[in-house]
């Protein structure tokens, strides 16, 4: 609370020391609605104090200014306009927020007057190279160490870049080794899996330059492209352990590795090369693990001065990757390593500070070329192999993906011709196939849960007896092959659906419908549903990295009875599938760092893919609710997306696409 703060001088514009802590209280309170946590009030007001001498309307102009600072970095974005044509409605959403009683244009009057005077000179600087709280770099407000940061990634991406080719690898080798790959090509259902002319680019692009930039949607073949590039460098000569593959999360990572693995053993006659790389190839993990992060010291063992010692870096999901994470990688690797940098940059941006990934794709300058060096390294692939075009549900997931990714919202008008969109009138009318939309529902209601629940999580009898029998480790503390075997089929079966909301809170957010969900398995099991918080049977995802345990913030697990070879009774542990085997946990030793996962967030199915999802919107809007939220949630799913919620919801997330304001590109136009 504010009670007992004294603004440091009297006099001023405002009405007495009363109306301006009334002022502040108002702030303190707005900050929630902005994700803030309410002590940022006392944060800003500590670093006003730095800037004695200023009148209270200075004074709260200057605290108004920082916490749009510190708002625009929750909302990820690195920078925020202030004044001018270009803040014009960004600052009103901003101090509609946090003024209370003030009205907007007389705070927008007194930041742009505070601004313009430069009386807040020891907090706000006005240059690049000032060592000050903020800068203010017309028309934008910054943080000054996230201006610093952002112009170190810029000058490391540049450099990176310009630096030349690998010496080692030629084109002629490279061209021999791709035939080779193409005359050995995956077989999917008894047909060849060929590189499409725009994949073959992306791959050779890859082998030839320092920096790579792979953008695609659902289903454009990345993985074949990391699959291509992993078995020509085999062919080169790099061995498997020159190589990392990576991913900001664990799903996401183990997700890469099934899926080249995969890939590996759909070629029907492998050559020396290929079956070396099945034996012995690189081992995915999550960026923080390659970089060597320590939790118990906060530190990463691999930096500027330390520096990775393999020459190939192949990143997946990219655009999650933050700010602070793409700076750390860039310091870690070589001068004369290769970075690939694959991801969607129409998803979600990362949940911290910056959007590089979208950042780093091409961008047209003024003449139509490239605007920076980096745009030069990145590429778009356009066409979607995944979805099955031939069949009904695929053709209405790519229609649907594509139209929302555009913003057009006519899709969801019942009258459209095209019909991409089935909409129904009740829950009992879903027939969880293709693109289903249910309009109307205030909440995700009982019925759609029953039928979630007994439909999609629990489709058959043999997974009931499956998730509630016993299984007993062998004396090496794994599973034997029939308990294996039978992991396999009750992992893939309750892996194929899940329930995707915009938001954990509020009554349609992903925690009230787990609490829900957890009530119907109470119900089956005949259990108390407060007294136990996981039953077995009931899925789990990890809330924070373990890397003792090689559990990664993501990763998704079944509640099971285990019985290890010394123990007379089976006691609940959390199973993980890992490197095509399966991991026991006891569940007390997780039991803080885990949460049922019936429903996730957008953000967290990140990485993932399911046959069917259920896209929850919220009843209200919320600063989360925009198109890429829409578009990540459809782009899960193979099979099946059912979207609910109300049409207005659904028009305006559409319709609003996310806002991140980042100084990065012109940085990179500029080096």
């Amino acid at each position: 609370m504010t009670q007992g703060y004294v603004p440091f001088a009297h006099g001023g514009d405002w009405r007495g020391l009363g109306a301006y802590e009334q002022k502040l209280r108002e702030a303190e309170a707005g900050a929630e609605a902005l994700n803030l946590p309410a002590h940022s009030i006392h944060i800003a007001i500590e670093i006003a104090a730095l800037q004695p001498e200023l009148t209270p309307a200075h004074q709260y102009a200057l605290i108004l200014l920082i916490l749009i600072s510190m708002a625009a970095l929750q909302e990820g974005s690195t920078r925020f306009p202030v004044t001018g044509s270009k803040a014009a409605e960004p600052i009103r959403r901003m101090l509609k927020a946090f003024c209370g009683s003030v009205p907007i244009d007389d705070a927008i009057a007194a930041i742009e007057a505070l601004l313009e005077t430069n009386v807040a000179q020891g907090v706000v600087g006005k240059t690049p190279d000032e060592y000050k709280p903020l800068l203010y770099l017309k028309p934008y407000i910054y943080q000054q160490r996230i201006r610093s940061a952002e112009a170190a990634l810029s000058a490391k991406l540049a450099n990176l870049i310009r630096q030349p080719a690998y010496p080692a690898l030629n084109l002629s080798s490279i061209r021999e080794a791709l035939v080779d790959v193409g005359d050995r090509p995956r077989m999917l259902h008894g047909k060849p899996l060929m590189l499409s002319p725009e994949q073959s680019a992306a791959v050779q692009a890859a082998l030839t330059a320092r920096l790579t930039i792979i953008s695609g949607g659902p289903g454009t073949g990345k993985t074949s492209i990391v699959l291509a590039i992993l078995r020509v460098l085999a062919r080169l000569g790099l061995a498997s352990e020159d190589i990392i593959l990576g991913a900001p999360t664990g799903k996401a990572a183990y997700r890469i590795r099934e899926s080249f693995l995969d890939g590996l053993r759909q070629i029907p006659n492998p050559s020396a090369t290929d079956q070396a790389l099945i034996d012995n190839h690189p081992d995915p993990s999550t960026v923080h693990r390659l970089l060597g992060y320590s939790s118990s010291r906060d530190r990463f063992l691999y930096h500027r001065n330390n520096q990775l010692a393999h020459s190939v870096l192949i990143i997946d999901e990219s655009s999650m990757l933050d700010l602070a994470m793409m700076e750390r990688l860039l310091d870690a690797i070589r001068p004369d390593a290769r970075l690939i940098l694959l991801g969607d940059a129409d998803q979600l941006p990362s949940v911290a500070a910056g959007a590089i990934f979208r950042d780093l794709l091409r961008t047209p300058g003024r003449r139509g070329e490239p605007s920076n060096p980096v745009a030069l390294a990145s590429m778009r692939l356009t066409r979607s192999y995944r979805l099955n075009q031939s069949g009904t549900a695929g053709t209405s997931l790519a229609k649907v993906s594509s139209a929302v990714n555009e913003g057009r919202t006519e899709v969801f008008d019942s009258t459209a011709p095209d019909g991409a969109v089935a909409f129904r009138d009740s829950i009992e009318a879903l027939k969880f196939e293709g693109v289903e939309y249910l309009a109307g529902l205030p909440r995700a209601s009982s019925g759609l849960l029953d039928r979630w629940y007994h439909e999609q999580v629990w489709g058959d009898r043999e997974l009931h007896r499956l998730a509630q029998r016993d299984y007993e480790l062998d004396a090496s503390g794994g599973f034997a092959a029939a308990e294996q075997e039978y992991l396999n089929h009750l992992f893939t079966c309750l892996g194929r659906a899940k329930i995707l909301c915009v938001t954990r809170v509020l009554d349609n957010g992903s925690d009230w419908i787990n609490a829900a969900m957890h009530r119907r398995a109470a119900h089956d099991l005949n259990r108390d549903p407060e007294r136990t918080r996981f039953f077995p049977g009931e899925p789990v995802i990890v809330l924070h990295n373990d890397y003792e345990r090689r559990l990664f913030n993501g990763d998704q697990g079944l509640v099971l009875r285990v019985r290890d070879g010394s123990a007379k009774r089976p006691t609940s542990m959390v199973v993980f599938a890992r490197d095509g085997h399966f991991v026991a946990f006891g569940l007390d030793l997780l039991r803080e760092e885990l949460e049922l996962c019936y429903a996730m967030t957008v953000h967290k199915a990140q990485g993932s893919e399911f046959d069917a999802i259920a896209l929850i919107l919220p009843d209200k809007d919320l600063p989360l609710l925009t198109r890429e939220v829409v578009y990540t949630g459809i782009s899960r799913a193979r099979h099946s997306a059912v979207m609910i919620g109300r049409p207005e919801m659904l028009r305006l997330a559409i319709s609003r696409k996310l806002e991140r304001y980042s100084g990065l590109d012109e940085m990179l136009a500029m080096v």
